[in-house]
C-alpha cells in the first residue's frame, strides 16, 4: 500500500460541511475530486448519533434560514425537513416570561414594561439598519453598554448575545457577530438531526462525481519547492498526486500539516487562534415533564435550554430530547465538573422531574462550537484567514474559521463556496510529473 499513488485534480482534506460542499461545487465544474475524511463517517460536527430512536446532534445545533449558508444549500440542491421553534421564554428570579422574539411576543411579554417595549422596538430597528461589519472592531459589551441604557433590556440582550455567539465573554467577542445573528429570526430545527443535511450533501457530491473516502487521514502535504503543492500523503503511506489541495479541517489539524517555512505567516496566525468552546448536557427522556417550558434563556447565568423534539423529529413518539449548554469564557473556561452541575441544576429549574424519566445523557464538557473566536481586537470576521494560503499557488482553506462571511455552519458553507469558486476561476495548474515518476 505504501507504493500506491492516487491521482486526482483536487484533494480535499476533511469531510464536514465545508469539505462536502466544496467537493460538490468542484465536481460539478468538471474536476476530478477526491475527499479524505479521517474518521469512519462523514459530517464532522454535523454528524448525528442515534440511540433508541433519539437523534443526538453533536451538541446543540440550529439552522438559520436567510443566512449565508442558505444560499449554498439551495445552490447545491440540499433538501431537509424542518420545523420552526415556538414558545421561547426568558428565565429570571425564579419565573418564566415570554421572550420578545416576534411582533406578537413583544406585545405579549410581561418581562418588559410598555416603555421598555417601545425602546426595544426602536433598538431592534436600529440593529436591522446597521451594517454588522461596521461594528467589527467593537466588542459586544462595548456595543451593548453604548446603545442599551435600560438595565432590564441590557440584561436580556446580553443573554441573547452570549447564546447567539456561544461565548460568555462579551468583552472579547466582536459585536459584528451578535448584530449579524440577532436578526436571523427564521430558526430551523432539522428532522432526523443534522445528519440529514450531511446525507443530502453526500448524495449531491457523489452524484456530481466526487470520490468520498472515509477512514483516510492525511498526514503530510507534499510540496514541490516553496510555492507549490503536489499532493498529500495519507497515514497509511499512500500518496495522493493532486493539482490543487483544499484543507477543510480545524486550525489545529491544519497546523500539523502546514510544516515548512513557506507557511510560517499562516502558522503564526493558526497558533494564536482561540476557539469558542461550550459545555453541553443533552438528555433523552421517556416523556417531557414541563412541555410549557420548551425553550429558555437564562438571564442570570450563561445557560440555554431547548427541547428540539417538540418541533423536529428527533425522538420516538412520546419521548423528549433536550439540549442544554453553558457558554464559557475562552479566557477562563472554569471547572468542567461545576459546569455539569450547573446544567443539571438548570434542567431541575426548567424541567423538574427529568431525572426520573431519563433514558440517556451525554455530557460534552469542552465541545468546540467554532474554531476561531472573532474578536474586536482582530476586527471581527474580517480578521479571519482568507480561502487561499498566501504564497502557495494551489493550496486553499475552508471551514468555520475561514473568510469574512457567516458564523458557525454558515461560515463553513460560505468559505467552501468561495474557495471552490476561486479555484474554478483560477483553473488547475498543470500536473507536475515528479510525484508519479520519482515516488517522492
Amino acid at each position: 500500500m505504501e507504493n500506491d499513488i492516487i491521482s486526482t485534480d483536487v484533494a480535499i482534506v476533511g469531510g464536514g460541511l465545508a469539505g462536502l460542499s466544496a467537493a460538490t461545487y468542484l465536481a460539478r465544474a468538471g474536476m476530478d475530486v477526491t475527499l479524505f475524511e479521517k474518521s469512519n463517517h462523514l459530517g464532522g460536527r454535523a454528524a448525528t448519533q442515534e440511540h433508541k430512536g433519539y437523534a443526538f446532534n453533536h451538541g446543540i445545533h440550529a439552522f438559520c434560514y436567510g443566512s449565508t449558508g442558505t444560499r449554498v444549500l439551495r445552490e447545491l440542491g440540499v433538501t431537509y425537513r424542518y420545523q420552526n421553534p415556538r414558545g421561547v421564554q426568558l428565565y429570571a428570579q425564579g419565573r418564566f416570561s415570554s421572550a420578545p422574539v416576534s411582533a406578537s411576543t413583544i406585545l405579549r411579554t410581561d418581562f418588559l414594561t410598555t416603555a421598555e417595549k417601545m425602546e426595544f422596538v426602536g433598538l431592534f430597528t436600529k440593529i436591522i439598519c446597521t451594517k454588522p461589519a461596521s461594528a467589527g472592531g467593537q466588542s459586544a459589551r462595548e456595543w451593548l453598554d453604548r446603545e442599551v441604557r435600560n438595565p432590564h433590556l441590557h440584561q436580556m440582550l446580553a443573554a441573547f448575545a452570549r447564546t447567539l455567539t456561544y461565548c460568555a465573554n462579551l468583552d472579547l467577542m466582536s459585536a459584528e457577530v451578535f448584530l449579524q445573528r440577532v436578526v436571523l429570526s427564521d430558526v430551523r430545527y432539522i428532522d432526523g438531526g443534522w445528519q440529514s443535511i450531511v446525507e443530502s450533501l453526500q448524495t449531491r457530491a457523489t452524484e456530481a462525481g466526487a470520490h468520498l473516502l472515509s477512514g483516510a487521514r492525511a498526514s503530510e502535504l507534499l510540496q514541490h519547492g516553496e510555492h507549490h503543492i503536489e499532493g498529500v500523503r495519507l497515514a497509511d503511506g499512500r500518496r495522493v498526486a493532486a493539482r490543487a489541495v483544499m484543507l477543510a479541517i480545524t486550525p489545529a489539524e491544519a497546523l500539523k500539516l502546514l510544516d515548512g517555512e513557506s507557511y510560517e505567516p499562516l502558522r503564526q496566525t493558526l497558533a494564536a487562534i482561540r476557539p469558542v468552546r461550550v459545555a453541553c448536557l443533552d438528555v433523552a427522556l421517556s416523556c417531557l415533564p414541563a412541555p410549557q417550558h420548551a425553550i429558555a434563556f437564562d438571564l442570570e447565568q450563561p445557560r440555554f435550554l431547548t427541547t428540539q423534539s417538540l418541533f423536529a423529529r428527533v425522538a420516538p413518539a412520546g419521548g423528549a430530547l433536550i439540549h442544554t449548554f453553558k457558554q464559557l469564557d475562552p479566557a477562563q473556561p472554569g471547572d468542567p465538573h461545576q459546569d455539569e452541575r450547573d446544567l443539571e441544576e438548570w434542567l431541575d429549574q426548567v424541567q423538574p422531574g427529568w431525572r426520573a424519566v431519563l433514558v440517556k445523557r451525554i455530557f460534552l464538557p469542552r465541545i468546540e462550537a467554532i474554531s476561531l473566536l472573532p474578536t474586536a481586537h482582530s476586527g471581527g470576521l474580517a480578521g479571519r484567514p482568507g480561502v487561499q494560503v498566501p504564497g502557495v499557488s494551489n493550496l486553499y482553506l475552508a471551514g468555520d474559521w475561514i473568510g469574512n462571511a457567516g458564523y458557525l455552519a454558515d461560515a463553513s458553507l460560505a468559505s467552501a463556496r468561495q474557495a471552490a469558486h476561486l479555484l474554478i476561476q483560477h483553473g488547475l495548474p498543470a500536473p507536475h510529473p515528479q510525484l508519479a515518476t520519482d515516488g517522492i
